[in-house]
């Protein structure tokens, strides 16, 4: 394998989609790359540890998810990815309303909850620990979470095993300084620190 140096140091050159044998058995994408080795590179992309929360007709889910990034602030506009497998993904996309509550290192164990982490604990019991309410428009959010975004979605995209919604944000709601965050890298929580 051919290898390259980055500032010094050797590492193996990165071996591309084209390089690598196409495969059309159950772990791999169309492109030929495996996708335990796409999961592997994934891990080392650290993100904002997240719970998003959906509501429809008086049942609620949530699930603790990285994959949301900003599109713009004028006007305020979130990108929420959620795998289409998951009980809130089908609420969210019949009542195109959401929230994304951005988690301190307090939340760890109620990450764990909405990530199925915790034995027993599924659907709406995720929501017997921790400081919800709902919001005027009817979506569950966190009251101590750093920021909680409430969403309109107003596009979906459906891309692999995931959905991603487009989503105008229509409030947002801040508890306290925020210090100090959690961020999921290398398959573990991990607090970090603006100090």
């Amino acid at each position: 394998m051919q290898s390259a140096v980055i500032a010094g140091q050797q590492r193996p050159a990165h071996t591309s989609a084209a390089a690598c044998p196409s495969s059309s058995g159950s772990g791999t994408s169309g492109m030929g790359i495996d996708a335990s080795a796409f999961r592997a590179g994934m891990a080392r992309l650290g993100g904002a540890c997240t719970i998003i929360t959906g509501q429809h007709e008086g049942e609620r889910a949530g699930l603790t998810a990285t994959a949301v990034c900003s599109v713009s602030a004028e006007p305020p506009r979130l990108l929420v990815c959620v795998n289409r497998s998951v009980r809130a993904h089908q609420l969210i996309a019949d009542s195109a309303r959401l929230g994304v509550n951005v988690l301190g290192p307090a939340h760890e164990e109620l990450a764990k909850r909405f990530a199925g982490m915790v034995q027993g604990v599924v659907g709406g019991d995720r929501f017997l620990d921790g400081a919800w309410m709902q919001s005027p428009r009817g979506v569950p959010v966190l009251a101590d979470a750093l920021v909680s975004f409430e969403c309109e979605v107003i596009e979906e995209t459906v891309s692999g095993t995931h959905s991603i919604f487009l989503c105008e944000v229509t409030d947002v709601a801040t508890a306290g300084n925020a210090h100090s965050a959690l961020v999921y890298f290398n398959r573990h929580f991990v607090p970090i620190s603006a100090a």
